[in-house]
């Protein structure tokens, strides 16, 4: 019982120090917050390498996912559709499990083709901007 009282006063505590904090940071000056960029802020090669880097990482997970999914199909098809190489929605403990190596070569693989898809965007908006 005592240990119960403690808890809830150390409760009570937290919850009254964290309503009071939250009091004196909600205002905040219009000097403290930054102004947006300038359209012309950064050169164009700058914001085409940034393109190219958001392009290509955020393509990578993506990516992975269907080199794994294409290994996985390849490898039941090529084993005549043996339940023991059944592809991932249908994996269980008995299933088999790639190597180290194979798993390297899944994400090079993927790495290799999201620097493509980078590649390729920074062509075709490069392409765009022609006069």
């Amino acid at each position: 019982m005592k240990r119960r009282r403690i808890a809830a006063v150390c409760l009570l505590a937290l919850v009254a120090i964290a309503t009071a904090t939250g009091q004196s940071t909600q205002t905040v000056s219009a000097a403290a917050v930054p102004e947006p960029y300038a359209k012309g802020e950064f050169p164009a090669w700058a914001v085409g390498v940034r393109r190219f880097e958001i392009v290509s990482l955020g393509a990578f997970p993506i990516l992975l996912f269907y080199t794994r999914f294409a290994a996985d199909m390849q490898r039941y098809i090529s084993n005549h559709l043996d339940g023991v190489f059944v592809p991932w929605p249908f994996k269980n403990e008995n299933s088999y499990t790639p190597t180290d190596s194979e798993q390297i070569s899944y994400v090079l693989t993927a790495a290799g083709l999201s620097l493509a898809f980078g590649a390729i965007d920074a062509i075709l908006v490069f392409r765009a901007n022609l006069p």
